[in-house]
């Protein structure tokens, strides 16, 4: 069988096709690499470091521990406390994981708030440059985390942060975290 070629009047033009190809090679990785054994064929890759439970990353874990003491006190003197994480299972695959703490140096309303993100059992960062209070996570995948944060106007009572929401997902290339959105203003 012979394939028919396209004539220079019906072929896309190259910079179009060298587009796409980048568009498709870009949503192939923020979608994760499929690999054999997400396929469910070939042998299941070893659990990375900080996992437990089935889980990709255990709140409990040493890798947990750890991280913590690479972001310093809280900015009230405080330790950090891990509040949640992200309950991505094994059986899916790991890609990024998050893990919120909090701080304990004050112990009101106001506490402030990182969120620590993990790699393939690797500590990278947190999403925030800095603490801010009222933070939440408001959704997750195994490949990014969207963070939601609040902050209190001249009139609000500690209870109720009117300000915002503004949100930011982060997620990791080639070990880099990117992050997309706005934290709360100065």
């Amino acid at each position: 069988m012979t394939s028919a070629r396209r004539s220079p009047s019906t072929r896309p033009p190259t910079g179009l096709r060298r587009l796409l190809v980048l568009c498709l090679a870009v949503t192939g990785v923020l979608a994760g690499s499929l690999s054999a054994t997400s396929l469910g064929a070939g042998a299941a890759a070893a659990a990375p470091p900080g996992s437990g439970h089935g889980l990709c990353f255990d709140l409990n874990s040493a890798l947990a521990r750890d991280s913590l003491t690479k972001i310093g006190r809280d900015v009230n003197g405080g330790s950090w406390e891990p509040r949640s994480a992200s309950t991505n299972p094994l059986s899916r695959g790991c890609n990024l994981d998050w893990m919120l703490v909090t701080g304990n140096g004050i112990g009101d309303a106001t506490y402030q708030s990182r969120v620590l993100l993990f790699h393939n059992g690797r500590f990278l960062g947190t999403v925030d440059p800095k603490p801010y209070s009222y933070t939440s996570i408001a959704g997750w995948t195994r490949d990014h985390v969207t963070v939601k944060y609040r902050w209190l106007r001249a009139d609000d009572p500690f209870c109720c942060a009117s300000g915002g929401p503004t949100y930011v997902t982060a997620f990791q290339f080639g070990g880099r975290v990117i992050r997309l959105g706005f934290f709360p203003p100065a």
